[in-house]
């Protein structure tokens, strides 16, 4: 145990006598011989002397235990925090690793140390290669952490975050943690399985809603009738119905109706025979026989000429048609879907289209909601729209600006979807820094539509008002409201200072 004892006096030789004293303690066992011969003067200094060695020996133990306490604590925060820490020597060998560390790989610190980091951890080549060249190249605090999969003991995977740092002690050395992101990652891969669907995405209830639609339709190979404005996807729909049927390995075949001229539209659509009319060189397959055995989408079918709208509707009846100048009826096997931003029902009325056509097209039917009606889905879009931009482009644009995400989220979108896909090309393109800012989207998504000069006097309230909202729009920025006011910085200025 600690402390010390005084032994009996011992003979040391020449006459002289010695008192013993044994410290013993954790690093060991002091033995110290006192001369008793001296004078009590020389032995209290003695004794004194010794009794300081004893305090500062206890004082080391203490500050030992505090030591080893502090770094159980500290490896059990980091096992907490699931945080794999090794600290690497100046040639990239493993001077230490942590509790945690040792726990994933199966390995104590002595089977270990010395060994090259990359013979510890067990990454892919690729994952591999990049730390390599972010540890040859320096710690940098700032550095974005690398997204790394290291393969544990049991043929388990963890997704890590891998981060170099200096190491305070060694200039020369590194050190590398690992932090455990699988859980992350794992709801990040929820969330985006929920939120896209055969290429479409958003979380809103009103498009979770298309995405059940679509599920329950596309196991039944019955016609279908997609509505939406302009810009919502409606093409995207019927893809996704295609690729979810039992047709899916089969061609899908769009037609945009409304691109068709009504001298051409049945030609293209049911083929005709050679010499049907002057033109028609060959013999021709339409485009129902060159979708057989898959889907065909009717975009736009509003736009259908009446005479049109009849062979259509014998297709879907008698599933076969006559190509021009033919006689002779060819059997097809089609899943038809048709899509229309126009109202049907109401076109019926109007006497522009077959009213028994519209009740077999709308065996199921789709409605798509306009942009404007899932707001929520916005910044989902805009991101998944910029990285298959910057994908494009291949340039370093990392996400949008404040401000610029408030005026997307403001912007009415008359276009829908595709009318914002083409915004954020349109600023990816534009923009010169790290993200995208309002002054890189397009025109007319910033700017305040111009106002006629009021015939009466000046009206304090109406251009406080107007500079109010522009701020708003802007962010905050002045010399962005400026612009979209189109006046200087210092005019805004002199009008904030007059009506404010």
């Amino acid at each position: 145990g600690g402390g010390s004892a005084l032994l009996p006096m011992v003979a040391t030789g020449n006459g002289r006598y010695a008192d013993v004293h044994v410290f013993a303690g954790e690093a060991g066992m002091w033995v110290v011989f006192v001369d008793a011969s001296e004078t009590a003067a020389d032995r209290s200094r003695l004794q004194q002397a010794m009794n300081e060695t004893a305090l500062l020996h206890e004082k080391e133990q203490r500050l030992l235990r505090q030591v080893r306490e502090d770094q159980d604590a500290l490896e059990a925060i980091l096992d907490a925090m699931r945080v794999v820490t090794a600290s690497l020597d100046a040639e990239g060998c493993v001077r230490y690793l942590s509790r945690w560390g040792c726990d994933l790989l199966a390995r104590n610190r002595r089977e270990v140390a010395g060994r090259r980091w990359d013979r510890v951890f067990r990454l892919d080549e690729g994952d591999a290669v990049r730390l390599r060249e972010r540890l040859a190249a320096g710690a940098d605090r700032g550095a974005e952490r690398l997204a790394v999969r290291l393969s544990a003991a049991g043929g388990r995977t963890y997704w890590m975050e891998a981060d170099v740092q200096p190491d305070p002690r060694d200039p020369a050395g590194r050190l590398l943690c690992f932090y455990d992101v699988t859980d992350a990652c794992a709801l990040r891969e929820q969330l985006r399985e929920k939120a896209e669907f055969q290429g479409m995405v958003g979380r809103s209830d009103a498009i979770q809603a298309v995405f059940r639609t679509i599920r329950d339709v596309a196991a039944v190979d019955v016609t279908v009738l997609i509505e939406g404005e302009t810009g919502t996807g409606k093409e995207n729909v019927a893809r996704a119905i295609h690729a979810a049927s039992r047709r899916a390995d089969a061609p899908f075949i769009p037609v945009n109706c409304a691109g068709l001229s009504d001298s051409l539209i049945n030609s293209e659509l049911f083929g005709h025979r050679k010499g049907a009319f002057t033109g028609a060189t060959d013999d021709q397959q339409g485009l129902f026989e060159a979708a057989h055995g898959g889907t065909m989408l009717l975009d736009e079918i509003g736009d259908i000429p009446m005479n049109t709208q009849t062979r259509i509707l014998r297709v879907l009846e008698e599933r076969e048609v006559v190509r021009i100048g033919e006689t002779r009826a060819r059997r097809i096997d089609v899943r038809i879907l048709a899509a229309t931003n126009k109202d049907l029902a109401e076109e019926v009325r109007k006497g522009r289209f077959r009213e028994d056509l519209l009740y077999r097209i709308r065996v199921a039917r789709i409605r798509l909601p306009p942009l404007r009606e899932r707001r929520e889905d916005i910044p989902l879009l805009a991101e998944h729209f910029r990285v298959r931009a910057v994908a494009a482009c291949g340039k370093p644009v990392g996400g949008f600006a404040t401000e610029c995400m408030r005026v997307l989220m403001n912007y009415p979108w008359p276009g829908n979807v595709r009318e914002l896909r083409n915004a954020v090309e349109f600023a990816v393109i534009a923009c010169r820094g790290p993200a995208v800012l309002p002054v890189d989207l397009p025109p007319e998504l910033v700017e305040v539509p111009p106002r006629p000069r009021p015939e009466k006097p000046y009206d304090a309230t109406a251009e406080k008002a107007r500079i109010l909202e522009a701020l708003d729009r802007a962010g905050g920025s002045r010399e962005q409201a400026a612009k979209l006011l189109g006046i200087s910085r210092a005019t805004l200025y002199r009008r904030l200072k007059a009506c404010l």
